[in-house]
C-alpha cells in the first residue's frame, strides 16, 4: 500500500484528468528529483480505462517504475507487461512499459491494438523534432494522449546570432524553435522549494570561495567551458590545495563527493589524502562497483571522481560535495548537487563547497523555479533568468526583465508591419482596407496580435 505525500495528490489527479480529456495538447508535468516520479506513472497507469504505453529511456528506470506499478496494484498488475529487448521481454498488455528503441517500427501494430495513450518518463532526453523516433512512432501508432514527466522541462539549443558566430541557450521544451515544440504546455509544477519545505530534500548548506574566472573560454558552441580551461583556472585557483583544505576543515562530514577536472587529479589527490579512492570512466566495472561498496559501507570517506558520478548514482548518506570543478551547464550543475539532496537518518543536512564560481553564477539549487509569463521560463536564484538567452549572459537579466518585456509584448501593434501602408499607423490606413485585411487575410497564432490591434480600431 502506498500512501501518499501531501505534495502527490494535485498532480497524480491532474494526470488522471488530463487523459480523460477529448484532446489535449501534449503536455508536461514538472516535478522535482526525489518527488517520486514512479508513483505518478503508477497511480495514472492503474486508472487508465484505455490502453498505455509508459515509455521509459533505459532498462534501469522501466524495472523502477514497472515494480512500482506492481507493487500499488497486486494481482490487478496482471494487465502490465513489459516491452522491451534490452529487459528480454516483449510482452504487450494493456499498460505497456516499454522503451522506444524496442517499439520504434511497431507503430501500425500498437495502433491496430486500440493504444491511445501514452506516458513519457524523462521528457527532456526525447529530441523535439517530428522525425525523430519517437515521433514517426506517435504518428503511425495515432496515440492521442501523450504526457510527459521531468524535473527540467529544458533543452539545450545552439543558434548562430546575427554575426554567424555560434551560441546556446537553454530553451523551455514548450518553445516554439525551427526543431518543433512537441509539448504544448505545462499543466503542473513542483517547485523544489515546496520539496526543502516538505523535509523531502535535505536542506542543503552553501560555502563558496573565492574564484577568478577569467581563464575559462567557452567551446565552439559556447555550451560549455573548454576542459583546457577549466584545467587552466583549477590549477590557477589552487584547487587541489583548496579541496585538500576543505576536506580537513569539514572533518565531520562521512560521505563526500569530490569533482575534479582530470583523472590525474582525482589519483594524485587520492594518493595524499587517506580513507579516499578515485572514481573515473576508464575504471575497470568491477573496481568501480567495490569502491561505492566500500564508500556505502562508510569504509572509505572521500571519492574523488572526474564527472562519472554526477548522474545515476543515489547515495542518501552524500552529506557533502566539493565542487572543484566549473561549468556552464545549469544540467549538470543540477546533477551535481542532487546526489546529496536526499534525505538519510544520518544526515540533518549536506553541505556544498563550492570551489569552481558555480553558485555565484547560477545560484542555489532549490531557488530554481519554473514560471509561467508570456512563455514558461527558468529562473535562478535572486530572479536571475536561466533560460531563452544565451549561456554566457546567464546573470545579466531577470525577473523583473521578463516582465517589462512580457508588457511590451501584450502591447498592440501600432505600425502596419507589411504591404501596401507599411511604416503607417494602422489608425491611419483607410477604413475600408483594414475591414479588407480583416475579412480577407488568414488569421494564425503567428499574427493573431496584428488581427486584435486592427480590430481595435475599427
Amino acid at each position: 500500500m502506498i500512501t501518499l505525500r501531501e505534495n502527490q495528490t494535485e498532480p497524480i489527479n491532474k494526470a488522471i484528468q488530463f487523459f480523460t480529456e477529448k484532446k489535449p495538447k501534449p503536455s508536461l508535468i514538472v516535478l522535482p528529483t526525489a518527488w517520486g516520479k514512479s508513483i505518478l506513472t503508477a497511480f495514472v497507469a492503474k486508472n487508465s480505462n484505455d490502453k498505455m504505453i509508459v515509455l521509459q529511456p533505459s532498462k534501469e528506470l522501466l524495472e523502477q517504475n514497472y515494480l512500482k506499478y506492481c507493487s500499488l496494484c497486486g494481482d490487478f498488475a496482471l494487465n502490465a507487461g513489459i516491452y522491451s529487448a534490452s529487459f528480454g521481454r516483449k510482452d504487450i498488455a494493456h499498460i505497456t512499459y516499454a522503451t522506444i528503441g524496442s517499439i520504434k517500427s511497431l507503430g501500425a501494430k500498437f495502433k491496430s491494438l486500440g493504444f491511445t495513450k501514452m506516458l513519457i518518463d524523462e521528457a527532456h532526453l526525447y529530441p523535439r523534432e517530428a522525425n525523430s523516433m519517437l515521433g514517426r512512432f506517435l504518428k503511425e501508432s495515432g496515440i492521442t494522449h501523450v504526457l510527459g514527466i521531468t524535473a527540467t522541462p529544458v533543452k539545450l539549443q545552439t543558434n548562430r546570432d546575427k554575426d554567424g558566430q555560434n551560441f546556446s541557450k537553454l530553451v523551455m521544451l514548450t518553445s516554439r524553435s525551427k526543431k518543433g515544440n512537441f509539448f504544448k504546455d505545462i499543466i503542473h509544477v513542483g517547485q523544489v522549494a515546496e520539496m526543502v519545505r516538505l523535509g523531502f530534500w535535505s536542506p542543503l548548506q552553501y560555502e563558496t570561495a573565492g574564484f577568478d574566472s577569467s581563464l575559462l573560454v567557452f567551446n565552439s558552441s559556447k555550451s560549455e567551458y573548454t576542459e583546457e580551461s577549466v584545467q587552466r583556472a583549477y590549477d590557477a585557483n589552487g584547487g587541489s590545495e583548496q579541496i585538500v583544505q576543505a576536506l580537513d576543515r569539514h572533518s565531520d562530514r562521512r560521505h563526500i563527493l569530490v569533482f575534479v577536472p582530470s583523472v590525474e587529479d582525482a589519483i594524485t589527490l587520492s594518493k595524499k589524502y587517506p580513507n579516499s579512492a578515485v572514481i573515473y570512466g576508464e575504471m575497470d566495472k568491477t573496481e568501480r562497483s567495490q569502491v561505492i561498496a566500500r564508500f556505502r559501507a562508510g569504509e572509505i570517506r572521500v571519492i574523488f571522481n572526474v564527472r562519472v558520478l554526477s548522474t545515476g548514482f543515489d547515495y542518501t548518506g552524500i552529506d557533502c560535495i566539493v565542487l572543484g570543478v566549473s561549468t556552464a551547464s545549469i544540467a549538470l550543475y543540477y546533477q551535481i548537487i542532487g546526489r546529496a539532496t536526499r534525505i538519510d537518518p544520518e544526515k540533518t543536512d549536506a553541505l556544498i563547497v563550492d570551489l569552481g564560481g558555480n553558485v555565484e553564477r547560477f545560484g542555489r539549487v532549490e531557488d530554481i523555479t519554473f514560471e509561467q509569463g508570456k512563455m514558461w521560463r527558468m529562473f535562478g536564484t535572486g530572479g536571475r533568468l536561466l533560460s531563452g538567452i544565451p549561456i554566457s549572459d546567464i546573470g545579466h537579466y531577470t525577473r523583473e526583465d521578463t516582465r517589462a518585456i512580457d508588457a511590451r509584448a501584450e502591447a498592440p501593434i501600432e505600425i502596419m508591419p507589411f504591404g501596401k501602408y507599411k511604416g503607417n499607423r494602422i489608425a491611419d490606413i483607410p477604413l475600408d482596407y483594414r475591414q479588407w485585411m480583416i475579412r480577407s487575410f488568414e488569421w494564425n497564432a503567428r499574427n493573431e496580435k496584428l488581427r486584435k490591434s486592427i480590430l481595435t480600431t475599427l
